[in-house]
């Protein structure tokens, strides 16, 4: 008598049940020295199932993203501390953050950084003031982003 192998096909609705796969939210990190830009992304992005992480320093937004992923980075082009594009150069060099959606974002609408952003691989460049249903529907565009259900 010959002995065979046999094998269980089981149903994926068999081992989870009819409960859904925990989705996991997007991922935003917000990179700006302005306060009320910063509020002005908080408010925004409320009515999103979204996590939200801010910075006003480039400096502590860099050791953030060491560690952590992101799903979308919006990114002040002018900052203070460190322009924006140097710190996307920064960021690009990180094999987490070689592919990471970035979005940059200015109040002055230079050529010449826009150019640069473009080889950096930044998907939108967007000129100050921004508006809260510009900066939802960017987010949905880049992330699967959903409505909070009161989670």
């Amino acid at each position: 008598m010959e002995r065979g192998y046999s094998s269980q096909v089981w149903s994926i609705d068999s081992v989870i049940g009819d409960s859904p796969v925990p989705r996991k939210s997007p991922e935003i990190v917000v990179i700006d020295d302005s306060p009320t830009s910063i509020s002005l992304y908080e408010l925004s992005t409320g009515p999103l199932d979204v996590n939200l992480r801010s910075f006003q320093s480039a400096t502590e937004s860099l050791v953030y993203l060491q560690d952590h992923g992101a799903d979308l980075l919006f990114l002040d082009v002018l900052m203070r501390e460190k322009d924006g594009l140097t710190l996307l150069k920064k960021l690009r060099g990180m094999k987490r953050h070689q592919n990471t959606a970035v979005v940059m974002v200015t109040s002055k609408d230079y050529h010449q950084d826009r150019t640069i952003a473009r080889q950096l691989g930044v998907r939108e460049y967007l000129v100050k003031p921004l508006r809260s249903q510009e900066i939802r529907e960017i987010i949905c565009k880049y992330t699967d982003a959903q409505p909070d259900s009161g989670r």
